[in-house]
Order: C-alpha cells, then sequence, then structure tokens
C-alpha cells in the first residue's frame, strides 16, 4: 500500500468515529430533550390543576345561597356585585381552559374541551354562566374580537345548545 492509500484510509475511518460520536450526541440530545418536555408537560398540568382549585375557592368564598339560586335563575337575576363575581369567575376558568386548548393541552381533545366547557364554563346547572357566555362571544363577534380559535369556540356553542334546547 502506498502512502496516500493509507492516508485515505485513515482518513475515512476517522470521519466514520466522529459521525458515529455526533450520532451518539444527538441520540442523547434527543433523549434529553424528551424528558424536558414530559417536565414541561407535567409542570403545566400541576399549574393548571392548581390555577382551577385556586379559581374554585376563590369563587365559593365569594359565593352564597341566594347567589346560587339566582345562577339557576340566569345572569339577570343577579345584582351588579353578584355579577362582578361570575363574569371574573368566567372569565379567569375561561382564560385557563383557552390557554390550555391553545397550548395543545390533551392534544386539543374534543372531549375534554367539551367537559371543561359543560363543567367549569358553563357549570351544569347555573343558566347565568350559559348567558353570560352568549352575551360576551356576541360581544366579541361585534367588535371583531375572537375569543379564541373557531374549533373551541364551536365546541361552547354546541354545549350551550345542549343546555339551552336551541339554537344559538
Amino acid at each position: 500500500m502506498e502512502l496516500i492509500e493509507i492516508a485515505q484510509l485513515v482518513t475515512g475511518i476517522a470521519t466514520l468515529v466522529v459521525a458515529s460520536v455526533l450520532i451518539w450526541q444527538m441520540i442523547i440530545q434527543k433523549k434529553t430533550l424528551d424528558i424536558a418536555h414530559n417536565d414541561a408537560d407535567a409542570n403545566m398540568s400541576l399549574q393548571a390543576m392548581e390555577s382551577r382549585s385556586e379559581q374554585h375557592r376563590w369563587f365559593v368564598n365569594n359565593c352564597n345561597q341566594e347567589m346560587i339560586d339566582k345562577m339557576k335563575k340566569g345572569y339577570k337575576y343577579l345584582n351588579d356585585e353578584e355579577k362582578q363575581i361570575a363574569q371574573a369567575h368566567f372569565q379567569n376558568v375561561t382564560q385557563m381552559i383557552v390557554t390550555e386548548y391553545r397550548l395543545g393541552r390533551l392534544g386539543k381533545s374534543s372531549a375534554y374541551t367539551k367537559h371543561n366547557f359543560k363543567n367549569k364554563i358553563m357549570m351544569g346547572e347555573f343558566k347565568a354562566m350559559r348567558d353570560l357566555f352568549r352575551e360576551l362571544y356576541i360581544e366579541s363577534e361585534k367588535n371583531n374580537f375572537s375569543l379564541s380559535t373557531k374549533d373551541f369556540m364551536d365546541t361552547g356553542i354546541e354545549v350551550w345548545e345542549e343546555f339551552e334546547g336551541k339554537k344559538f
């Protein structure tokens, strides 16, 4: 073998070694990124639960039986202070759920979003929250200000129609 052939062989082997090391480093980096992603998702879940729990406690602390009875009848039955409480709760919960949706929480699952609309935003038996949803949605449409993505709001309208038994 000539010297040039030996040099080419050594260069080729060195290139393979360097490429192997780089591939190994990329595999390690991918694993690290996967771990970081899972940690971030777990952290987001924990923060969402803490925010929801805190918001629920705040709402319960600011409600009384009279307000709850009025909320079952509708938004127009609330006095000004109760309306402020209902609006604050509605906006805080909606903001949390919109953010989760926008960030792709649970893959933007329609079942998860629908569950949140039924139980967290419109709060099941409380007609006042459905009235508030309708009022704020119509207001946002008038001002060309979208509350969120179309899919998200379409789910809200679907839930509203289920509760009310009529078209939005």
